[in-house]
């Protein structure tokens, strides 16, 4: 442990003398005797406790420490004088900030004991200097607006990165209160009551006078209390959501529009599709009863039925499976894309689907989104490539899923940006970047275009038979 350090100024050498020989074995000593020896002593060597005799030629001890109050505040100071010299004690409290004085002669234990003492007190002094600089340093470079307001909501201090959030008059947030920078009185008022009851705030959102517009904020507020306990101040330090308040709407917005659209797409395919088999099977029952009441043939109607319903049937199952094929319910990837190529394949248009034989199953949110990659980029090959070929070939490694589309199409300029931010293409992007994956396109205008995607995947051990699952 280190001992104290203390410097011990007396214009006797006796007294200096008599002071080393009782404390040197306890006390790290520095004595000078004069207040000029003392104060080089002060400029070489850090110094916790200083003691003066109160009366020296030149300039006494209460003279010598008034100079050095500002130079050197740390130290905690000692007067030594006799009882005649009260007067210049209540001089030395008032203008030097000494922490005691000992009368003349001193008793070795009890100066000993009022060192130790004065210690401790610079240790707390010392303490809190340090936490103070740390918490200056924080408070001036965080990158959070930070504010102070006493119990009144009055703002006593603030950071730079609170003036630069805050819209304030002549820049002066001192003069604000934090009612004023709240853009509703409730939330204000719901802030101090629960201060009140609680004594601290963990983010609580509210809307705040920005400088340019108004700013989505989260709050978290603790108070500061005095030594009594007494609750002086409070400090809040201030979150600016806007941005990922903004993200989060048009991420929300995204996805409404989304099922919208799905939910328009079914019921235009099935009012373009059942709807129209069952109308027309509507109006085959209805001429059957016409006919059978005037005694005609009915055969003819009859046979025609079970043809329209084999159609609304077949049209029913395109839709489901177009909604979410039931192969995807079981992870079966592979037979979906097979079931895909079926319903799509016809006279004019074709699709070839290579894959790897033990191609392992995948967990259904990866499947879904890649089912939908595939589904929208043989819908673009339809109807805006004029593709009459589609290759789909997919292949899996230790640590990702790979997959190749390709069409025969007319192809487009990729520096097209209008083409390049259409809905299907954004969509796949997006599907495909929301599980950490890369998508290269190449497209040749009247070449085609051409796809490769990797999608990073987690193994299981190979006691799990070999499935996977997504990262996320």
């Amino acid at each position: 442990m280190e001992k104290i350090k203390v410097l011990y100024i007396d214009d006797e050498q006796d007294n200096l003398n008599a002071f080393k020989a009782s404390f040197r074995r306890i006390f790290e000593i520095h004595t000078g005797i004069s207040a000029y020896e003392g104060l080089k002593i002060l400029a070489e060597h850090v110094i916790e406790i200083i003691i003066s005799d109160q009366r020296m030629p030149g300039t006494s001890g209460t003279e010598f420490f008034e100079q050095i109050s500002q130079l050197y505040p740390n130290p905690i100071r000692i007067l030594l004088t006799g009882y005649s010299d009260i007067n210049a004690v209540i001089d030395a409290v008032n203008k030097g900030n000494i922490y005691r004085y000992v009368s003349k002669p001193w008793h070795e234990y009890d100066l000993k004991l009022t060192i130790e003492n004065a210690y401790e007190l610079y240790s707390i002094r010392d303490q809190n200097n340090k936490l103070t600089t740390k918490y200056k340093k924080i408070f001036a470079e965080s990158s959070d607006p930070i504010l102070l307001f006493d119990t009144k909501g009055r703002i006593v201090d603030y950071n730079k990165s609170a003036m630069d959030l805050f819209k304030t008059k002549e820049d002066k947030l001192s003069i604000m209160t934090i009612n004023s920078l709240i853009s509703n009185k409730d939330d204000a008022y719901r802030i101090f009551d629960l201060l009140d009851k609680n004594g601290i705030i963990n983010s609580y959102e509210c809307l705040v006078n920005g400088k340019s517009e108004l700013r989505n904020c989260l709050f978290s507020i603790n108070k500061i209390n005095n030594y009594s306990g007494k609750t002086i101040n409070y400090q809040a330090v201030i979150k600016d959501i806007t941005e990922r308040t903004r993200t989060s709407q048009l991420l929300l917005k995204r996805v409404i529009e989304t099922q919208e659209e799905e939910r328009e797409r079914i019921s235009r395919d099935l009012h373009d599709g059942i709807g129209q088999y069952l109308a027309a099977i509507s109006l085959h029952f209805n001429s059957l009863k016409s006919k059978f009441n005037k005694k005609n043939s009915i055969v003819e109607e009859l046979d025609s039925i079970p043809n329209l319903l084999t159609a609304a049937i077949s049209e029913l199952q395109k839709i489901c499976f177009n909604t979410l094929p039931l192969e995807l319910q079981s992870d079966n990837l592979i037979a979906a894309i097979e079931q895909l190529t079926i319903n799509v394949t016809n006279s004019d248009f074709n699709i070839k689907f290579t894959h790897q034989n033990d191609f392992p199953a995948v967990k259904t949110p990866l499947a879904v989104s890649l089912f939908r990659i595939i589904q929208e980029f043989i819908n673009n090959s339809i109807k805006h490539s004029k593709s009459s070929e589609v290759i789909i070939d997919i292949n899996i490694d230790n640590k990702s899923i790979i997959i190749n589309l390709s069409d025969n199409g007319i192809g487009f300029n990729i520096s097209n940006l209008d083409i390049y931010k259409g809905r299907g293409l954004k969509n796949i992007k997006s599907r495909v970047e929301s599980f950490n994956g890369t998508l290269d396109l190449m497209s040749t205008t009247e070449q085609g275009t051409n796809f490769d995607i990797v999608i990073p995947i987690l193994l299981f051990d190979e006691k799990a038979n070999n499935k996977f699952m997504q990262i996320n």
